[in-house]
């Protein structure tokens, strides 16, 4: 059986005219990385879309697991995989809706939290070794990261296995810093790329099945244009 992995990343948001997730997540799209096919999506900065859009995902594609990436603060210095999901919305700014909730569950009367599924430790490691910066976070946030995240664990936990699944933030590129006035740290889309490619090849030694062929990349290609093949 084809071991697919889903990647998902986002739109841009907050006034800006890239996200680098999202960026991450296309140039991975249709690749086959230490046996996985990447099917790839890109995810709208609005709450509860973006939640359904990600399990509509992983309902059409059936993954082995579930990698999503997305953008970290303007202080981040490396890839950031997260630990943990929080049932918890509390938006420091609006969403690309102009939806700014307080403070609310992401999913009424679901645990108050997740933990990531992914061997965290091992992408850590892997990423290092591939010449990336990386760490492991205990937060997601609170807002539309940390909802995917929330949401992608709690549709996953009724399955038996459920597929491992998690969350990686990523830094901000040089073209989102270099036009202000204190620019803080970025990062190179072709690193934050390497860094992704070791997280999946640190997956890929956790899950069973048999690799995927490379010429079953060319199966289909129509559909949904928000969901990268």
């Amino acid at each position: 059986m084809a071991r697919i992995v889903l990647v998902t990343g986002f739109e841009p948001f907050g006034g800006g005219s890239v996200n680098p997730s999202g960026l991450v997540a296309d140039a991975l799209s249709g690749r086959v990385i230490s046996g996985l096919l990447v099917r790839s999506g890109v995810l709208p900065v609005i709450f509860g879309e973006s939640g359904r859009q990600v399990v509509g995902l992983i309902e059409r594609w059936d993954p082995a697991a579930v990698v999503s990436f997305g953008q970290g603060g303007p202080s981040q210095t490396a890839l950031k995989i997260e630990r943990l999901g929080v049932n918890l919305r509390d938006f420091g700014i609006p969403d690309n809706a102009g939806h700014r909730p307080g403070v609310e569950p992401v999913i009424s009367e679901a645990p108050a939290a997740y933990f990531a599924t992914l061997p965290v430790t091992a992408m850590r490691d892997r990423v290092r070794a591939a010449g990336v910066p990386c760490e492991l976070s205990n937060s997601a946030g609170t807002f539309l990261c940390n909802e995917v995240l929330f949401a992608v664990l709690h549709h996953l936990a009724s399955r038996a296995p459920a597929p491992p699944a998690g969350f990686v933030h990523v830094p901000m590129l040089p073209e989102q810093v270099a036009g202000v006035d204190r620019p803080g740290p970025s990062m190179a889309l072709a690193t934050m790329v390497r860094g992704a490619e070791a997280v999946l090849a640190a997956l890929a030694d956790v899950l069973p099945g048999t690799p995927i062929p490379v010429d079953a990349v060319r199966a289909g290609s129509a559909g949904d244009p928000r969901a990268r093949r």
